[in-house]
């Protein structure tokens, strides 16, 4: 029986359960944090195993998220239609033959003419990955090369201002400046990764040991990919003279600056370099060999071997750096010192000599830009960051994120699915990813058409398409030319100059060489196709919207 009292054999109801039976019962500060405790685990509490230095903030997550975002823009770059698939061709070649030609071994016209080949290695390694991941690899050897451009110099922003606005406006003038040279796939990018490695140690606030080793073989692959580490060179000089010139303003001896330490590091270093770079297969042929090709007559009609303009993308856009780094110059209260006009100064004219020289130009400008824009903005916006622990403070959770992120950005390019999932065995499918792989002015349709309809003998083709028809062309067509005209005798470059502008005897000099298939493009030769759709000796066999073939009516047997 029950009295209407608890029983003393019945337990007391918890805080919980009377506060939920009788809601109007008042809890006390105690048995509030208790129910709290019980039911909401305390995160603080828990214990982070991810070892302290491999923690990160979450500054480390922002760039993951910045730097992703243009590693998957560069992954889906599309393939240019000029020099990448001639590099693929002498790739095919090395590797077929297991040696290094020594003579032109494409052009029929260019037959025994001495061929130097300082970008054998890119060629291998590219050929090689193609061979094996198709042409999703090439888009991540272009985004790979121009990657590191981008950590190299952003390790060396960081280190100088530790702000990540100006070093997102260093990157800015970058790829601004150079964006039309770094769109076309081809060794140089190879070299310029070198080049910017190479300029981001030198500029490091504190020299390492380790760079007497990396350097020099910095420059070993570089003189094997691709024949611009000469420039090295000229950076190398340019802030050994620098040096030299700063000592000399402050102390006016000769023996100081002999003994300075930085200088004489600086100058080691230089003919570390020059050594390193003989290990090629021409060693010190290599030399004459570059000079030989810069000098070519043939590169004058090119357009990216013109003198810069005002006229040119690359003009109007090394101009306005140009004025914002005078301006900065003007403001700056960092000292400037004598390496700084005497590289860009140097580079500058270069890049006005030859439009292709802009790309060397463009991170020298970064980073001074970088350097100069800090210390202005700190001397006259004197900006007051306060950097709370909160904000910078490192986290294994940090470090999860990261991993993360980076994962999915390299899981989700056309390599990234190409390594993970392979080709699509649809021949369908995998047309589809080739054809949005490579630019619109790649002509896949006139190769297909070739394919089907092989054309006999000598075939005259657009300079620019020479490389793609020498690669997915019917095996063994004879081209004019490819991309390589410093290989092509100087007489038969005038005759393709006046046979492609439609002038005067074109039409006999075609019949001298035995010519029975022409392929051009519209773009730059609608003379020639005018001339040829009115000839009664040559009839329209193709036509697409970016080119035609025409075969001759009566052909001449050779």
């Amino acid at each position: 029986m029950t009295d209407g009292k608890s029983s003393p054999a019945e337990p007391a109801q918890s805080p919980s359960s009377s506060a939920s039976e009788h809601p109007d019962v008042p809890v006390s500060d105690d048995e509030h944090h208790a129910e709290s405790a019980i039911e909401t685990p305390d995160a603080d509490m828990l214990e982070d195993r991810v070892p302290e230095w491999a923690q990160l903030s979450r500054k480390a997550v922002i760039w993951t998220v910045i730097l992703g975002i243009l590693w998957m823009v560069l992954s889906y770059h599309q393939l240019w239609h000029t020099d990448i698939w001639g590099h693929l061709s002498y790739g095919r070649v090395i590797v077929e033959q297991k040696q290094i030609p020594t003579t032109e071994p494409l052009m029929p016209l260019s037959k025994g003419v001495p061929m130097v080949d300082t970008a054998w290695l890119a060629q291998i390694v590219g050929y090689l990955f193609y061979s094996q991941w198709g042409v999703a690899s090439l888009q991540f050897l272009y985004a790979g090369s121009l990657f590191i451009c981008v950590i190299a110099l952003l390790l060396r922003f960081h280190e100088k201002t530790d702000s990540v606005a100006v070093s997102l406006i260093g990157l800015a003038v970058f790829g601004l400046v150079a964006y039309k040279s770094l769109a076309i796939i081809r060794p140089q990018l190879a070299g310029l990764a070198c080049y910017v490695v190479m300029f981001s140690l030198l500029s490091r606030n504190k020299w390492h040991r380790s760079f007497w080793v990396i350097i020099p073989l910095l420059f070993i692959f570089w003189a094997n990919v691709h024949g611009s580490f000469l420039l090295g060179f000229a950076v190398l000089g340019a802030l050994c003279a620098g040096r030299g010139l700063d000592i000399y303003r402050h102390t006016k001896s000769l023996k100081a600056v002999a003994a300075d330490p930085k200088t004489q590091r600086l100058f080691v270093i230089t003919e570390l370099a020059i050594l390193a770079t003989l290990l090629n297969p021409y060693g010190i042929g290599i030399y004459p060999a570059i000079h030989a090709i810069s000098q070519n007559p043939n590169l004058a009609n090119l357009i990216e071997w013109d003198p810069l303009t005002l006229r040119m993308v690359h003009g109007k856009a090394m101009a306005m750096a140009s004025i914002v780094l005078i301006i900065l110059y003007r403001l700056t209260p960092r000292r400037v010192s004598f390496a700084e006009p005497i590289l860009l100064i140097g580079l500058g004219l270069l890049a006005m000599w030859s439009v292709r020289m802009v790309v060397w130009w463009t991170p020298i400008a970064a980073l001074y830009t970088v350097l100069h824009l800090n210390a202005v903005m700190k001397k006259y916006l004197k900006p007051q960051i306060e950097e709370t622990g909160q904000e910078f403070s490192r986290s294994g959770l940090n470090t999860v994120v990261t991993i993360g992120l980076a994962w999915i950005f390299f899981a989700y390019t056309p390599f990234g699915t190409t390594l993970l999932h392979g080709y699509p065995k649809d021949a369908k499918k995998y047309n589809h990813i080739y054809r949005r792989s490579v630019s619109p002015q790649t002509p896949v349709e006139i190769t297909s058409y070739l394919h089907q309809h092989v054309p006999q003998g000598l075939v005259f083709n657009a300079y620019e398409w020479g490389d793609y028809l020498l690669w997915s062309g019917p095996p063994k067509m004879k081209v004019f030319l490819n991309s390589h005209a410093h290989l092509v005798p100087r007489d038969i470059w005038l005759d393709y100059l006046h046979i492609a502008s439609a002038s005067t005897a074109w039409r006999d000099k075609l019949d001298r060489y035995g010519v029975n298939t022409v392929i051009i493009d519209h773009r730059y030769r609608s003379r020639l196709i005018s001339e040829l759709n009115n000839d009664s000796d040559w009839k329209l066999e193709y036509e697409d919207t970016l080119g035609a073939i025409f075969l001759r009516k009566i052909p001449i047997v050779n």
